[in-house]
């Protein structure tokens, strides 16, 4: 079977996967919060701009932490069980 055929679970852990994310995660905040700081300094936001960039930061902020949350989580648990 080819890469894009296998099913995702086949391929990866969760905490793989759960990783991944945890990037994409911070990629977002750190492109939104540029986006913002951008458009607030360079004086050429209107106010719905603002409030738009300022959801999707918090957004892509709360599911970053929701993410760290995550892996923490499963080291604890990793840990737990001991070494394999």
């Amino acid at each position: 079977m080819t890469p894009e055929v296998v099913p995702l679970r086949a391929r990866t852990s969760a905490t793989e996967r759960l990783r991944r994310l945890h990037g994409v995660y911070a990629a977002g905040t750190a492109v939104w919060t540029v986006s913002l700081l951008a458009a607030v300094l360079g004086h050429d936001a209107d106010v719905r701009q603002v409030l738009v960039l300022l959801a999707l930061l918090a957004s892509f902020a709360l599911m970053w932490l929701w993410s760290a949350r995550m892996l923490c989580a499963a080291a604890c648990r990793a840990g737990r069980r001991g070494p394999r």
